[in-house]
C-alpha cells in the first residue's frame, strides 16, 4: 500500500535526523513547515503538489490571522519568510523527488522572492554599552551570583558567537583556561560538528569571576542557576532576556549577539575562512549570506578576495 504524504514526511524526518545528523532545531522547522502546508490543506497528498497550490498556500498563509504577542492580527509574511518556508518545504519536495513519488518540485518554475536584507541585527558599541550598563548596574538582580552570571553571559555571547543551544548545552570541561580555547561539542551544535573558538583575554577576566562565584555548586554545567545546584535553562534565558528588553528598549533575542560576534571579528580581521569554521558553519557562504549580508560590498570584497587566495593558493 502506497504512503501518503504525512507518512512519506515523517520518512524524511526519520532520515535527516538519524541518518543525516540534522539537529534538533532543523528538524522542528521541517516539522513546523510542513504544518503549515498541512493547516492549510489537511488531507494533502503527494499528487495534489503543484505551483498553483504552493502559491494558494502563500496566499492563505498572508491572510490567516497570527498571534502576535496577546493580539491575533492579519499581517502579510515578508520576503525573507516566504523564502525561508519554501527552503524547508522544498528540502522534503526534493526528496519526494529523488524517491520517484513527485515527478518535480511544485516550487521549481516559481521564481525565488526578492529579499532585501537592510535590518542590522548586530549591537552597535552604544547599544552594548546599553545593556551593560543595565546588567551591570540597572537591574536589580536576585543575588550577587545571578549579577556575575548575566555579566560575565553578555561578554560571552559576543566574544565566541555560540547558538542559543550551545550555550545552554556548555559544561565546565569544554574550558580550556590554559590555552584560551573555548570547545563547542558536535552534539551540542546545530551543525553537528566540534568546532573551537578562542578565549579573549578581556572575556577571560569575566570567566575568572563568574568561575570563582559558582566555585562551591557541583553541577558540571557552566551556565548555572543562580538559586539551585543545577544548570541554567532556556527558560531562565527567556526571562534574562525578558529583564533586558524592559530595561533597555533594545530587542535583545540571543541570537542577535551571535550577529554581533560575527560582524565584529570579520571587520576587525576580513578573515571569513576563520570566522566560519569559529562559527561551525559547513559552508563559508552561510557565514556570509546570513551574517555578513547587510555589510557594504566594498567591504566584503577584500575578504572574499582573501579567500579565494586561502582556497586555491
Amino acid at each position: 500500500m502506497e504512503k501518503n504524504l504525512k507518512q512519506l514526511f515523517e520518512d524524511f524526518v526519520n532520515q535527516a535526523e538519524n541518518l543525516e545528523g540534522k539537529s534538533p532545531k532543523t528538524v522542528k522547522n521541517y516539522r513546523d513547515n510542513f504544518g503549515l502546508l498541512t493547516e492549510f490543506k489537511p488531507d494533502i497528498q503527494a499528487a495534489d503538489l503543484n505551483p498553483e497550490l504552493m502559491v494558494n498556500l502563500f496566499a492563505y498563509l498572508n491572510s490567516r490571522e497570527r498571534k502576535v504577542g496577546k493580539h491575533l492580527i492579519v499581517r502579510k509574511l515578508k520576503n525573507s519568510s516566504i523564502s525561508t518556508i519554501r527552503g524547508k518545504l522544498s528540502s522534503f519536495f526534493n526528496w519526494l523527488v529523488i524517491g520517484g513519488h513527485i515527478t518535480a518540485n511544485p516550487f521549481d518554475k516559481i521564481p525565488h522572492p526578492e529579499v532585501s536584507y537592510t535590518d542590522r541585527r548586530a549591537f552597535t558599541l552604544e547599544e552594548f554599552d546599553k545593556i551593560c550598563l543595565a546588567v551591570g548596574r540597572n537591574i536589580v538582580w536576585e543575588n550577587l551570583l545571578q549579577r556575575i552570571r548575566n555579566n560575565t553571559m553578555i561578554y560571552f555571547l559576543s566574544m565566541t558567537g555560540v547558538r542559543k543551544e550551545e550555550l545552554f548545552g556548555l559544561r565546565l570541561d569544554d574550558l580550556d583556561l590554559k590555552n584560551k580555547i573555548l570547545t563547542v561539542r558536535a552534539e551540542i551544535s546545530k551543525s553537528r560538528i566540534t568546532h573551537y573558538v578562542p578565549i579573549e583575554e578581556n572575556l577571560m577576566s569575566h570567566l575568572g569571576t563568574y568561575l570563582e562565584a559558582r566555585k562551591t555548586l557541583t553541577t558540571p554545567y557552566l551556565w548555572v542557576s543562580s538559586s539551585e545546584d543545577r544548570n541554567f535553562t532556556e527558560h531562565g534565558g527567556k526571562h534574562f532576556i525578558k529583564k533586558l528588553e524592559e530595561a533597555t528598549g533594545l530587542k535583545c533575542h540571543l541570537h542577535r549577539f551571535r550577529h554581533t560576534f560575527a560582524v565584529n571579528f570579520y571587520v576587525a580581521t576580513k578573515d571569513l575562512l576563520r570566522l566560519s569554521s569559529m562559527m561551525g558553519h559547513k559552508d563559508v557562504r552561510t557565514t556570509i549570506n546570513v551574517y555578513l549580508r547587510w555589510l557594504p560590498d566594498t567591504n566584503l570584497q577584500s575578504g572574499l578576495n582573501a579567500l579565494r587566495v586561502a582556497l586555491f593558493k
